[in-house]
Protein backbone atom coordinates (compact mmCIF):
# COMPACT_ATOMS: atom_id res chain seq x y z
CA UNK A 1 0.00 0.00 0.00
CA UNK A 2 1.48 3.15 -1.13
CA UNK A 3 2.32 5.64 1.71
CA UNK A 4 -0.03 8.56 2.67
CA UNK A 5 2.07 11.69 3.47
CA UNK A 6 1.35 12.97 6.98
CA UNK A 7 -0.33 16.49 5.81
CA UNK A 8 -3.03 14.58 3.49
CA UNK A 9 -3.93 12.56 6.79
CA UNK A 10 -4.20 15.72 8.69
CA UNK A 11 -6.65 17.29 5.54
CA UNK A 12 -8.44 14.24 5.28
CA UNK A 13 -8.95 14.22 9.39
CA UNK A 14 -10.45 17.82 9.18
CA UNK A 15 -12.54 17.01 6.17
CA UNK A 16 -14.42 14.23 7.14
CA UNK A 17 -14.77 15.36 10.80
CA UNK A 18 -16.64 18.32 9.36
CA UNK A 19 -18.81 15.62 7.38
CA UNK A 20 -19.49 14.17 10.60
CA UNK A 21 -20.68 17.82 12.19
CA UNK A 22 -17.69 17.29 14.70
CA UNK A 23 -16.56 20.47 13.45
CA UNK A 24 -19.53 22.98 12.58
CA UNK A 25 -19.51 25.68 9.69
CA UNK A 26 -18.48 29.09 11.37
CA UNK A 27 -16.77 26.48 14.26
CA UNK A 28 -12.66 26.61 15.02
CA UNK A 29 -10.62 23.65 14.40
CA UNK A 30 -7.30 22.60 15.81
CA UNK A 31 -4.60 24.55 15.75
CA UNK A 32 -1.45 23.50 13.67
CA UNK A 33 0.23 23.18 16.93
CA UNK A 34 -2.45 20.60 18.54
CA UNK A 35 -2.77 18.60 14.89
CA UNK A 36 1.05 18.27 15.07
CA UNK A 37 0.93 16.68 18.76
CA UNK A 38 -2.29 14.65 17.85
CA UNK A 39 -0.27 13.03 14.44
CA UNK A 40 3.47 13.03 16.27
CA UNK A 41 4.28 15.27 13.19
CA UNK A 42 5.82 18.75 12.60
CA UNK A 43 3.83 21.90 13.13
CA UNK A 44 5.25 22.47 9.31
CA UNK A 45 3.61 19.80 8.02
CA UNK A 46 0.53 20.64 9.74
CA UNK A 47 0.62 24.18 8.21
CA UNK A 48 1.17 22.73 5.19
CA UNK A 49 -2.53 20.97 5.53
CA UNK A 50 -4.37 24.06 6.83
CA UNK A 51 -3.33 26.11 3.86
CA UNK A 52 -4.29 23.53 1.20
CA UNK A 53 -7.63 23.44 3.25
CA UNK A 54 -7.46 27.30 2.86
CA UNK A 55 -6.79 27.17 -0.51
CA UNK A 56 -9.71 24.71 -1.25
CA UNK A 57 -12.14 27.05 0.72
CA UNK A 58 -12.78 24.51 3.33
CA UNK A 59 -11.36 26.13 6.03
CA UNK A 60 -10.62 29.94 6.48
CA UNK A 61 -8.35 32.01 9.17
CA UNK A 62 -8.64 35.25 11.24
CA UNK A 63 -4.92 35.94 12.13
CA UNK A 64 -4.64 35.95 16.33
CA UNK A 65 -7.65 33.80 16.33
CA UNK A 66 -7.29 30.59 14.78
CA UNK A 67 -8.52 28.61 12.04
CA UNK A 68 -12.53 28.15 11.59
CA UNK A 69 -14.78 25.98 9.21
CA UNK A 70 -16.12 27.82 6.33
CA UNK A 71 -19.66 28.76 6.36
CA UNK A 72 -20.45 30.37 2.37
CA UNK A 73 -23.20 32.24 2.08
CA UNK A 74 -24.79 31.41 -1.56
CA UNK A 75 -26.26 34.24 -3.79
CA UNK A 76 -28.44 33.92 -6.53
CA UNK A 77 -27.24 36.92 -9.11
CA UNK A 78 -30.51 36.82 -10.61
CA UNK A 79 -32.19 38.25 -6.87
CA UNK A 80 -30.31 41.33 -6.87
CA UNK A 81 -31.51 42.88 -9.51
CA UNK A 82 -30.01 46.27 -10.17
CA UNK A 83 -29.56 47.13 -6.56
CA UNK A 84 -26.30 45.00 -5.72
CA UNK A 85 -26.30 43.90 -2.00
CA UNK A 86 -29.80 45.45 -0.81
CA UNK A 87 -31.61 43.16 -2.54
CA UNK A 88 -33.24 40.31 -1.21
CA UNK A 89 -29.09 39.51 0.30
CA UNK A 90 -28.07 37.43 3.26
CA UNK A 91 -25.42 40.78 2.98
CA UNK A 92 -28.60 42.87 4.29
CA UNK A 93 -28.03 40.71 7.40
CA UNK A 94 -26.11 42.35 10.48
CA UNK A 95 -25.07 46.30 9.89
CA UNK A 96 -23.43 48.66 7.57
CA UNK A 97 -20.44 50.84 9.54
CA UNK A 98 -19.44 54.45 7.63
CA UNK A 99 -15.99 54.36 8.34
CA UNK A 100 -15.36 57.20 6.20
CA UNK A 101 -17.06 59.88 3.93
CA UNK A 102 -15.54 62.99 2.31
CA UNK A 103 -15.00 64.95 -0.48
CA UNK A 104 -12.26 64.12 -2.87
CA UNK A 105 -11.41 65.10 -6.77
CA UNK A 106 -12.06 61.73 -9.06
CA UNK A 107 -8.62 61.62 -10.32
CA UNK A 108 -7.18 59.41 -12.94
CA UNK A 109 -9.20 55.90 -12.24
CA UNK A 110 -12.54 56.51 -11.79
CA UNK A 111 -12.90 59.89 -13.74
CA UNK A 112 -12.02 56.89 -16.59
CA UNK A 113 -14.42 54.69 -15.02
CA UNK A 114 -17.40 57.64 -14.95
CA UNK A 115 -16.22 59.39 -18.07
CA UNK A 116 -15.90 62.33 -15.89
CA UNK A 117 -13.28 64.93 -15.62
CA UNK A 118 -10.40 64.02 -13.11
CA UNK A 119 -10.60 67.45 -11.36
CA UNK A 120 -14.46 67.21 -10.80
CA UNK A 121 -15.21 66.87 -7.25
CA UNK A 122 -16.95 63.06 -5.82
CA UNK A 123 -18.67 62.27 -2.48
CA UNK A 124 -16.50 58.78 -1.12
CA UNK A 125 -18.53 56.63 0.93
CA UNK A 126 -16.65 54.07 3.05
CA UNK A 127 -17.99 51.34 4.13
CA UNK A 128 -17.89 47.99 6.01
CA UNK A 129 -20.80 45.05 6.35
CA UNK A 130 -20.71 43.15 9.89
CA UNK A 131 -22.32 39.92 10.64
CA UNK A 132 -21.56 37.60 13.11
CA UNK A 133 -18.58 39.82 14.32
CA UNK A 134 -17.09 39.27 10.80
CA UNK A 135 -16.53 42.13 8.12
CA UNK A 136 -17.90 40.75 5.12
CA UNK A 137 -17.35 43.47 2.64
CA UNK A 138 -15.83 46.81 1.84
CA UNK A 139 -18.07 49.57 0.05
CA UNK A 140 -16.59 52.21 -1.57
CA UNK A 141 -19.24 54.71 -2.88
CA UNK A 142 -18.43 57.41 -5.52
CA UNK A 143 -21.25 60.47 -5.68
CA UNK A 144 -20.21 63.36 -8.04
CA UNK A 145 -20.98 66.24 -6.17
CA UNK A 146 -22.72 68.39 -8.82
CA UNK A 147 -25.63 65.83 -8.84
CA UNK A 148 -26.24 66.18 -5.52
CA UNK A 149 -25.61 69.83 -4.57
CA UNK A 150 -28.51 69.53 -1.78
CA UNK A 151 -25.87 66.80 -0.18
CA UNK A 152 -24.41 67.73 3.49
CA UNK A 153 -22.46 64.48 3.69
CA UNK A 154 -20.89 65.01 7.04
CA UNK A 155 -24.57 65.35 8.62
CA UNK A 156 -26.56 62.34 6.88
CA UNK A 157 -27.64 59.15 7.63
CA UNK A 158 -26.42 56.97 4.95
CA UNK A 159 -28.26 53.23 4.89
CA UNK A 160 -29.51 52.11 1.71
CA UNK A 161 -27.56 53.54 -1.05
CA UNK A 162 -30.25 53.45 -3.69
CA UNK A 163 -32.28 55.49 -1.74
CA UNK A 164 -30.03 57.87 -0.32
CA UNK A 165 -29.35 58.31 -4.67
CA UNK A 166 -33.29 58.95 -4.83
CA UNK A 167 -33.56 61.29 -2.45
CA UNK A 168 -30.65 63.79 -3.11
CA UNK A 169 -29.85 62.90 -6.78
CA UNK A 170 -31.42 65.87 -8.70
CA UNK A 171 -31.18 63.20 -11.74
CA UNK A 172 -33.68 60.24 -11.66
CA UNK A 173 -31.74 56.96 -11.68
CA UNK A 174 -32.95 54.52 -14.57
CA UNK A 175 -30.52 51.34 -14.16
CA UNK A 176 -27.34 49.87 -13.15
CA UNK A 177 -24.76 47.83 -14.71
CA UNK A 178 -22.97 45.19 -12.18
CA UNK A 179 -19.87 43.62 -13.36
CA UNK A 180 -18.30 40.75 -10.95
CA UNK A 181 -15.03 39.52 -11.27
CA UNK A 182 -12.23 37.76 -9.09
CA UNK A 183 -9.15 40.07 -7.83
CA UNK A 184 -6.15 39.85 -5.18
CA UNK A 185 -6.49 42.38 -2.14
CA UNK A 186 -4.80 45.15 -1.25
CA UNK A 187 -2.78 45.54 2.01
CA UNK A 188 -5.68 48.23 3.30
CA UNK A 189 -8.74 45.62 2.07
CA UNK A 190 -6.63 42.84 3.38
CA UNK A 191 -6.32 44.26 7.15
CA UNK A 192 -10.15 45.55 7.22
CA UNK A 193 -11.29 41.73 6.31
CA UNK A 194 -9.01 40.12 8.55
CA UNK A 195 -7.18 37.87 5.34
CA UNK A 196 -3.85 37.75 3.63
CA UNK A 197 -2.37 40.98 1.49
CA UNK A 198 -3.17 39.47 -2.10
CA UNK A 199 -5.87 37.19 -0.99
CA UNK A 200 -8.50 36.58 -3.44
CA UNK A 201 -11.48 38.62 -3.02
CA UNK A 202 -14.46 39.04 -5.09
CA UNK A 203 -14.95 42.63 -6.37
CA UNK A 204 -18.48 43.61 -7.35
CA UNK A 205 -18.62 46.50 -9.10
CA UNK A 206 -21.63 48.69 -9.94
CA UNK A 207 -22.19 51.92 -12.34
CA UNK A 208 -26.14 53.68 -11.76
CA UNK A 209 -26.62 55.84 -14.61
CA UNK A 210 -29.99 58.35 -14.96
CA UNK A 211 -32.36 58.92 -17.55
CA UNK A 212 -30.27 60.79 -19.22
CA UNK A 213 -27.38 58.55 -19.12
CA UNK A 214 -25.23 59.88 -17.10
CA UNK A 215 -22.92 57.61 -14.07
CA UNK A 216 -24.73 59.27 -11.41
CA UNK A 217 -23.41 56.29 -8.79
CA UNK A 218 -20.56 54.06 -8.95
CA UNK A 219 -19.58 51.52 -6.03
CA UNK A 220 -17.12 49.16 -5.69
CA UNK A 221 -17.80 46.17 -2.96
CA UNK A 222 -15.19 44.30 -2.18
CA UNK A 223 -16.22 40.64 -0.60
CA UNK A 224 -14.34 38.26 1.40
CA UNK A 225 -14.61 35.11 -1.00
CA UNK A 226 -14.07 32.75 1.85
CA UNK A 227 -17.25 33.55 2.81
CA UNK A 228 -19.55 33.96 -0.19
CA UNK A 229 -19.78 32.24 -3.45
CA UNK A 230 -22.87 33.10 -6.07
CA UNK A 231 -24.59 31.29 -8.82
CA UNK A 232 -26.77 31.26 -11.31
CA UNK A 233 -30.41 29.02 -10.80
CA UNK A 234 -31.34 29.03 -14.87
CA UNK A 235 -34.36 27.27 -16.43
CA UNK A 236 -34.55 25.65 -19.17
Amino acid sequence: MAHIPNYIRIKEYIIENIKRGNYKPGGRVPSEKELGELFSVSRITATTAIRDLVSDGIVFRIQGKGTFVTDKKEEDLRSHKVYGFENNSSLNEGYHETIQRHTIKAGKEISSKMKIHEKDELFEIVRIKVIDEKVNAIEYVYLPVKYYVSLDIDNEDINLIHDFVEKYCFLKQKRAKVYVEPILSTQEQANILKIKTKNPVLLWEKFTYSEEEKIIEYSRNIINSDLYRFYMDLDL
